[in-house]
């Protein structure tokens, strides 16, 4: 420490407390907007679901009745006679 000022070694030292301190604000600031792209991501999901409809299908007992997507009340399901555009394909 010629002349009283601070070494090399203790500038450094600081230096890399400081990025270490920086990169823990970056982490959580990561963090946090990978929370907030989940939620908003599951928002649209069930905004989404809510505008679908349902059909529970006419018993022997009851009438068919329609389902607002987002209707827990009656589980969605996939239609008998509906198959997914993978099935489709391999076949």
């Amino acid at each position: 420490m010629p002349g009283g000022g601070i070494s090399d070694l203790d500038k450094n030292r600081a230096l890399a407390e400081w990025l270490e301190w920086q990169l823990r604000q970056v982490r959580g600031r990561i963090r946090d907007l990978e929370i907030a792209e989940q939620q908003e991501r599951r928002r649209r999901e069930q905004a989404h679901a809510a505008l679908r409809w349902k059909i529970q299908p006419q018993r022997s007992s009851s009438a068919a009745l329609v389902h607002r997507g987002d209707c827990a009340l009656y589980p969605a399901r996939a239609r008998p006679g509906r198959r997914r555009a993978a099935d489709v394909r391999g076949r």
